[in-house]
This record gives C-alpha cells, sequence and structure tokens, in this order.
C-alpha cells in the first residue's frame, strides 16, 4: 500500500490509533482496532471476509461504522454463509455482489497469471435453485422432526453438500 500511496498509510493493530489520529487516509487494521479509533469509516476492505459472515461482533462494528463502500475477500466463502449477512448491512450498503473468479478465469484476466501446483483441489460449489430451497427451508426453520436430527441433517447438508445429505437422510429414516 505504501509504494502506491505513500505515507498516507498507516498501520495499526492492538487497539494502536496514532495513524487514525494522524489522519492518514489509508489505515491497515482490524476491524476491532478501526472501531476503538473511528465513528465512522468512508470505506472498508476486509480481508477473510467469511469470518465476518455470521459473527456478531464484525457485523455489529460494521454497522456502526457506517462504512459507503465495503469490500470483501475471501479464498473461500461456504455457500451458506451468503445467507447469514446481517440485514442491517444490506439496508445500509444493498444487496451484496458476490464476485467468483477460478483459475481459468484470473488467467484471462492476468495472462502471466500461473496455475498453481496441486495435487488436489478442494472447493465449495454454489448451490442449484434445488440446493438452495432446501437451504432456505432448514434456515426458516420449516423442516420439521427431531431437532438433533434436523441440526445434524443441515450441518450435513451445507458442510458436505447434497450426496452426504441424502446418504444421510436414507440411514436415518428409520430413526
Amino acid at each position: 500500500w505504501r509504494k502506491v500511496f505513500g505515507d498516507n498509510v498507516g498501520v495499526e493493530y492492538e487497539g494502536n490509533c496514532e495513524s487514525f489520529e494522524k489522519g492518514k487516509k489509508i489505515i491497515v487494521s482490524t476491524p476491532f482496532t478501526t472501531a476503538k479509533c473511528l465513528d465512522k469509516a468512508e470505506a472498508m476492505i476486509i480481508d477473510e471476509v467469511h469470518h465476518a459472515f455470521g459473527d456478531a461482533r464484525y457485523e455489529e462494528i460494521l454497522v456502526n461504522l457506517e462504512p459507503r463502500f465495503l469490500i470483501g475477500f475471501t479464498a473461500l466463502l461456504p455457500s451458506y454463509k451468503k445467507y447469514l449477512i446481517d440485514p442491517r448491512l444490506i439496508k445500509l450498503l444493498g444487496q451484496p455482489e458476490y464476485l467468483v473468479y477460478d483459475f481459468k478465469s484470473l488467467t484471462k484476466i492476468d495472462p502471466s497469471f500461473k496455475l498453481p501446483k496441486a495435487i488436489a483441489d478442494i472447493f465449495d460449489s454454489e448451490f442449484n435453485n434445488l440446493e438452495d430451497s432446501v437451504y432456505e427451508a432448514f434456515f426458516k426453520g420449516l423442516i420439521k422432526g427431531n431437532k438433533e436430527t434436523i441440526k445434524f441433517l443441515e450441518l450435513t447438508f451445507y458442510t458436505y453438500g447434497k450426496e452426504a445429505f441424502c446418504e444421510s437422510y436414507r440411514r436415518l429414516i428409520g430413526k
């Protein structure tokens, strides 16, 4: 950041507010330090944003700072997490736009991008319409039955996918 923006960049962690007090335009910090040092933020960029989805502490900070612009980056946002965004953030910023890039599209953006060498790729795929409706039914509590069984099936569904869900469901039918 300093290579591009020079002296307008500060770095603060552990609750220090020096860069904020000096009026730096860009400050690399944790959301918690930012909330301690500022009442409002014009824009925020959050790395590892998947930690913010569904976490009341992060959500409260973001709502209170009232950024006009919020950009989040993550290598992996599990599909179910997009349902966990605080409605106050949607009201403040509008419906989030999810941009997904895979290695192929990154190569198109930057031809010098080299694919990583890996033995296996592990990834989370987007739910299709049927899977979305099943997850929504779980999320809204529309599926009735033993609470522990329902929670187990819900976790199985969004953690391991529809194949594991169907297999677990078939095993649980008799129970």
